[in-house]
């Protein structure tokens, strides 16, 4: 009975709307019933937005117009898109008529159907290229309608649907200007949608206008602004925290108490600046104060510790985030099974996944993947596909991530055949492997000389569609150059080329370092030349591995260029720099030499290894120098 007095009351208030909309609307809609032709037939070809677009033909649009009027039928609006009007009618016939229509659903606060009538004209404009700064002035204009502060909501929200930010913003600041006050809900909405897209000016102007000239903004402003500074997007994480501090400070003054998920964030971005300590200081400072505390916050503080490998103090918070009846959820249990994992106490995760279960928390496939990891981590490939295959049984499915592990599991301990097998069983669960799959298994083939067989599965994968990204082509042709099929190397890369891949780093030094072992220098200082056009700096590993191949091709003159090269290019030299030019020095002889290089190298703080050592010691030795050996 209760229902249905609440039911009949909505339905008088309706009634009462639409009585009140019919009345305010009674004199436009008696002129629109006197002027069927108010607007003619434009020119097909005319697509500049203006008045002068007429012909004598009777527009049908306005009659169409008086019909939802009288009926608010959303029905007879859709008989024509505009779109479809434009093309037929003229752009202003177009939008004048749009413009009513959406007044008079706006009036009758339909805000669905207003924004659907207001989507299409903003795509139109969109495509059209017109102006859409100019589309909020144009619809009041031509409607000669109330200016309600509902259509400007409604048009801020089709702007930010469609990612239009500055359209967004200019829609608010209108309506400020006319002396009408968005809501906060929907101030709220776009602050969210500048956060996201990261733009600091405007969000930091919307939120100085709200607090200026209102709406004031609420806990839910706060935190949004909270959240944006805490995730870093400033470009600089001190300044971030600074802010969000501000942030919370400026709470505290205006009397807006924040929420768990405030706090939580705030702990979040002191925990992602690396001060898990301050966060955990913070928490128990809130808690002293009796402020909400949820499993979030935890949470935060968690997952902090857990990421600086800290698993001991974590699991210690744990325990007191109980003890102060903190109920943990699944993402506490998930953060220390993931943490104890990756430190390698398997144990430890599977005994928190079993206090889930008794907890009736249902664990997540991510539990799974995190336990399955830390056993094929440590190498405990029979244990892993126990639990992978008690899975199904237990009701769970294993995705694309638990097959990843495994393929890389069984790779990494050099059981090629097993993981090749779950590739193909992958496939057969109508799972689609990626270029990740691929290239992990590529990698093993070639890290144990099995080149044929990663060739076969490299055209496999092209075969199947999936392009292969930089890692998988330098894997490729680095097991080229460890065969010594150099033409296929350089084939290789200038295919990586056409498929739009750039050779980094790691394939150049791959094909210079096989030339400098078969004592090709010259080739190898020719690519390096071609490295720098193309414009890769080199890096040490490169200088490197050239001086040592014109050392071992007795060319020192061009390897101390190459060395002086280095400072140049703003590359450090290393123990192996200095080690290989001591090692050329005294292959011809220049002990003397070799020694003032050995001194620099201590110098400057690089400890030499036995080979240097080793060569000094010989060369003074062979020129019975033996005070100085």
């Amino acid at each position: 009975m209760g229902v249905a007095r609440i039911l009949l009351f909505q339905n008088r208030a309706l009634l009462r709307q639409e009585s009140i909309f019919r009345v305010h609307f009674s004199a436009s809609a008696a002129s629109l019933d006197e002027h069927p032709s108010a607007c003619a037939l434009a020119d097909e070809n005319d697509v500049v937005p203006s008045e002068s677009s007429y012909h004598s033909r009777e527009c049908k649009l306005f009659p169409l117009i008086v019909r939802v009027f009288h009926s608010l039928s959303w029905r007879i609006a859709r008989k024509i898109t505009f779109s479809e009007a434009v093309e037929r009618y003229g752009f202003y016939c177009s939008i004048h008529a749009f413009g009513f229509m959406v007044h008079i659903f706006s009036s009758a606060g339909m805000g669905r159907e207003v924004s659907c009538l207001l989507g299409e004209i903003v795509r139109y404009y969109r495509e059209a290229d017109y102006d859409t700064f100019e589309l909020l002035p144009s619809l009041l204009h031509l409607s000669g309608a109330e200016r309600s502060v509902f259509t400007f909501e409604v048009l801020m929200h089709v702007f930010l649907k469609c990612s239009m930010l500055e359209n967004a913003i200019d829609v608010f600041v209108k309506a400020k200007g006319i002396g009408l006050e968005p809501n906060v809900l929907s101030c709220n909405l776009l602050l969210r949608y500048l956060a996201e897209g990261n733009r600091k000016e405007l969000l930091t102007y919307l939120f100085d206008e709200m607090k200026n000239s209102g709406p004031f903004p609420n806990v839910y402003t706060y935190t949004i602004l909270m959240n944006f500074y805490c995730k870093g997007g400033l470009g600089q994480a001190e300044a971030d925290i600074k802010r969000a501090t501000a942030i919370l400070e400026e709470m505290g003054r205006c009397g807006v108490c924040p929420t768990d998920v405030t706090y939580s964030t705030y702990i979040h971005g002191l925990c992602r600046l690396g001060d898990a300590e301050m966060a955990l200081n913070f928490l128990r400072d809130l808690r002293r104060r009796n402020q909400p505390l949820g499993c979030n916050c935890y949470n935060a503080v968690l997952y902090g510790f857990c990421n600086k490998g800290e698993l001991h103090t974590a699991m210690w918070i744990f325990e007191e985030m109980k003890r102060y009846g903190v109920s943990p959820d699944v993402y506490s249990y998930s953060i220390l099974i993931d943490g104890s994992c990756k430190k390698g106490d398997i144990p430890k995760g599977l005994s928190l996944l079993e206090e889930m279960v008794i907890s009736n928390l249902r664990p997540s496939m991510h539990d799974y993947n995190s336990i399955l990891n830390g056993l094929c981590e440590g190498g405990y490939m029979e244990i892993a596909l126990d639990v992978f295959y008690k899975l199904e049984s237990a009701g769970y499915m294993p995705d694309q991530v638990s097959y990843n592990i495994l393929i890389n599991g069984f790779c990494k301990c050099g059981e090629l055949d097993c993981a090749n097998r779950f590739l193909d069983e992958m496939i057969r669960n109508k799972f689609s492997p990626d270029v990740i799959n691929y290239t992990t298994l590529i990698h093993g083939y070639c890290k144990r000389g099995r080149l044929e067989k990663a060739l076969k599965l490299f055209r496999f994968m092209l075969e199947g569609g999936i392009l292969p990204d930089i890692v998988t082509c330098t894997i490729i042709v680095e097991g080229y150059c460890k065969e010594g099929r150099m033409n296929e190397a350089f084939l290789l890369m200038n295919e990586m080329k056409d498929l739009g891949i750039t050779p980094n780093l790691f394939t150049y030094n791959a094909i210079i370092n096989r030339l400098c072992k078969e004592r090709k220098s010259e080739s190898a200082w020719e690519l390096f030349l071609l490295m720098l056009k193309s414009g890769h700096f080199p890096d040490v590993v490169i200088y490197n591995t050239l001086i040592d191949g014109f050392v071992n091709q007795s060319n020192l003159n061009k390897a101390f260029k190459l060395y002086a090269r280095m400072s140049k290019d703003g590359v450090t030299p290393n123990n192996i720099t200095y080690t290989n030019l001591i090692k050329g020095l005294c292959s011809c002889g220049r002990f003397h030499e070799a020694l003032n290089l050995f001194k620099k190298m201590i110098a400057k703080g690089l400890m030499p290894d036995e080979i240097s050592y080793k060569k000094v010691i010989a060369g003074f030795c062979k020129i019975r120098d033996r005070k100085i050996a």
